[in-house]
């Protein structure tokens, strides 16, 4: 060590494989101002997550002079992980977010081995390298300032709007000295009436959630239940019902179905409960400690404070999590007593069945003799309205159950005595183990004859006598197909809500919406399609999809005809007329600049509607028709195909959309140009746009067409001059 270099400094030392070092200073190394720190070239630099053989050959070891460097060559964490020398000079609108998402993948996988390994002290290991990381703060401090509740306040009354909050809101991410604030308290209506409580948290106790979210989600996903659906990853209602459709449409389909709501599960969770399960899962007591600081952080109601006992905050980031780290425990209970309820492999058949088949076999000897088939066919007839198996077997039970959040299904094989002892078990479970509750309004022993309600979809038995023709080694035959099966059905009570929009359904006559009509024709019909896709999509597996769609759609296409009749002071034959493509087919056309026309079609019949499962989340959410109402006509700024702020007209033309015009500042120049012309949207390339959100976007871009243009001129007049000037970076 130099005599001149004090004690104490943080170093680097750059080791090759050979065995020979560099020693320099980590921020002169690294080339960072003392003014500033480049995260996008510092995560260039870390490869902590990998194993030892996949580094490269060089690697960037940080320690202190003066003391022993541990392990060698070995490679501690790494510069955008823990190895940031200060989070208050990071550049938020320079932060590489494709490599801090890499990074935290790599972790979360790296979790999600151990605890399939059953290594619970490298699970620790991990969690707390990713939640000191400068990568999952990053992250975090990004979930909570661009979702929908960026501009809500906590009780500081603070908000991250700028980069330089959100800069130090990465700094400020520190578990040494943190103490949860207390929630601000309000209330949002339900659809009963009531009003649900929901807890505010400050910016800082949301962000450090969502960090800690990233470390305890990996854990909850793998060890959680495959029938729990509510509030988990890549996950949504259409997934639950789908479960139910493969459960409820087999042939031993379930007569009984029990409905269960847990009544104010988020509200009445027990704190000490929940806490002793994530004792099993999570060795770190400091981890703990900071949940158990979340819990019981009180909240401010009226200018008054008010501690809480029980419950998990709605609202907060870790609540979801939480729920279902807590219900888990009854997922697991579940499949060990529908272990122990189901019982023989399938129902007995009934002898009247049997006599029916015997006596249609012999007639069939007979016809091919006699030639008359009259007996035969109707043996057949009443075969098919006979049914088959023993509905009331005592040596054949199941027990099928699927969980949404604090809804759950459980459809019971069995007599109405085995229905009641497990309601019976349902609630001394609850409430013994868990200290939890059933609502007595909507838990429910229902038979399958009626309709039970479950997500937005009813489910009921259907009626035998649907038929269906299917080939067999003697040719083709008939099967019944939904005598003992359960069918998923649109409800009418959602078909009529959704239908008296467009006009009433009594006399099938849609009306105009007269608040359309300021609407270019095109964004009338982009707004009619968002809708129905919505509605419709929704209720993919349903089957009675077919009828009621056609319905509905009719009811749709007479309200779109009527707007524009009403905006073209036209009347309807006209403009279906004008509109008309082919049976049930209308466009509306579009001509671009190349002279090609293209057709935008309204969704008018079944056919047009996508039949599948939808996987993405947040499926329940209605559809987003406000971008297609904005000042400026939507279609003459896509048929102009160019970029409203470099000019480009090659390449992929993208749309950027705020939420209200007040939300911009005026501090930048693309903020101030779309103030200037009033809109609230703004079409750009894919350039601009990726530059506008990592906060690139200003004059300087406005060049990059014409001086690509120049560049292009100059290599085709056989100039050997560089092509790049000096000072300008290519995009």
């Amino acid at each position: 060590m130099r005599e001149s270099e004090p004690q104490g400094t943080l170093k680097g030392l750059w080791v090759e494989e050979s065995g020979r070092s560099e020693s320099l200073s980590v921020m002169g190394r690294i080339g960072v101002e003392p003014g500033g720190f480049d995260v996008r070239g510092a995560g260039r630099l870390h490869h902590s997550t990998r194993k030892r053989a996949d580094f490269q050959t060089w690697s960037l070891i940080t320690r202190e002079i003066g003391k022993p460097l541990r392990g060698g060559k070995q490679m501690t964490a790494g510069l955008v992980l823990a190895g940031a020398p200060t989070y208050g000079a990071v550049d938020w609108n320079r932060i590489n977010w494709r490599q801090a998402n890499r990074i935290v993948r790599r972790l979360q996988a790296r979790i999600v081995k151990a605890v399939g390994e059953g290594r619970w002290g490298k699970v620790k290991a991990l969690q707390r390298l990713l939640t000191r990381s400068f990568s999952g703060k990053a992250l975090a401090v990004r979930r909570v300032t661009e979702n929908k509740g960026k501009r809500t306040p906590g009780v500081d009354g603070e908000v991250w709007d700028t980069p330089k909050k959100k800069a130090e809101g990465i700094a400020s991410l520190r578990q040494h000295g943190y103490r949860a604030q207390p929630l601000r308290r309000r209330y949002i209506p339900k659809r009963n009436g009531r009003k649900r409580p929901l807890g505010i948290p400050v910016m800082l106790d949301r962000a450090m959630q969502a960090l800690y979210k990233l470390a305890l989600e990996p854990i909850a996903e793998t060890t959680g239940d495959p029938n729990s659906y509510g509030f988990r990853r890549k996950r949504s209602q259409a997934d639950a019902i789908a479960q139910c459709f493969l459960c409820f449409r087999q042939k031993t389909s379930p007569p009984a179905v029990y409905e269960g709501d847990i009544a104010g599960c988020f509200d009445n969770l027990c704190q000490d409960t929940l806490l002793k399960i994530l004792s099993k899962r999570i060795t770190d007591q400091r981890l703990l400690h900071l949940i158990k600081q979340f819990l019981r952080a009180g909240y401010v109601e009226d200018w008054q404070y008010n501690q809480t006992y029980s419950g998990t905050p709605q609202g907060g980031n870790l609540s979801p999590i939480l729920s279902n780290v807590y219900l888990h425990e009854f997922d697991q209970r579940m499949a060990d007593k529908i272990r122990e309820f189901n019982k023989g492999k399938k129902r007995q058949t009934r002898r009247e069945y049997w006599r029916i088949c015997d006596r249609r076999k012999r007639a069939k000897k007979k016809a091919r003799k006699t030639g008359d088939w009259t007996t035969y066919k109707a043996l057949t007839q009443e075969m098919l309205r006979t049914q088959a198996s023993e509905p009331q077997d005592p040596n054949f039970r199941r027990m099928y159950y699927c969980r949404y959040a604090d809804d759950f299904l459980v459809g019971i094989i069995g007599s109405k005595k085995d229905a009641e002892a497990v309601r019976a078990w349902l609630s001394a479970y609850l409430k013994i183990e868990l200290k939890l509750e059933l609502s007595a309004e909507k838990t429910l022993i229902t038979h399958v004859e009626r309709r039970v309600r479950f997500l937005g979809y009813d489910i009921k038995r259907g009626d035998g006598k649907r038929r269906l023709r299917v080939r067999k080694k003697q040719g083709v035959g008939v099967q019944r197909t939904c005598t003992q099966k359960l069918v998923l059905l649109m409800p009418g009570d959602k078909c009529e809500a959704f239908a008296k929009e467009y006009g009433q359904r009594q006399g099938w006559q849609g009306r105009e919406r007269i608040h359309l009509v300021h609407l270019s024709e095109l964004e009338i019909l982009m707004t009619y399609n968002a809708e129905i896709r919505g509605f419709l999509g929704y209720y993919a597996l349903a089957d009675n999809l077919t009828s009621v769609a056609s319905s509905i759609l009719w009811l749709t296409t007479t309200s779109f005809l009527k707007t524009l009749a009403a905006k073209r002071r036209s009347t309807l034959r006209k403009v279906a007329r004008s509109l008309k493509r082919g049976p049930n087919r209308y466009v509306i056309p579009l001509k671009k600049k190349d002279g090609r026309v293209k057709e935008y079609a309204l969704v008018a019949t079944p056919k047009q509607v996508e039949w599948r499962k939808v996987t993405y989340e947040k499926v329940d959410v209605k559809p987003n028709t406000w971008k297609y109402r904005r000042r400026t006509e939507l279609g003459q700024r896509l048929q102009a195909h160019q970029c409203e702020w470099c000019g480009r007209e090659e390449g992929p033309i993208e749309v950027h959309h705020v939420r209200k015009l007040k939300d911009l500042k005026g501090k930048k120049v693309w903020e101030r140009q779309m103030i200037a012309r009033r809109r609230k949207t703004m079409v750009l390339c894919k350039a601009c746009h990726v530059d506008l959100h990592a906060g690139r976007l200003n004059e300087a871009t406005k060049l990059r067409e014409s001086w690509r243009a120049g560049r292009g001129e100059s290599r085709t007049s056989g100039s050997e001059g560089s092509s790049v000037k000096p000072g300008m970076a290519t995009c």
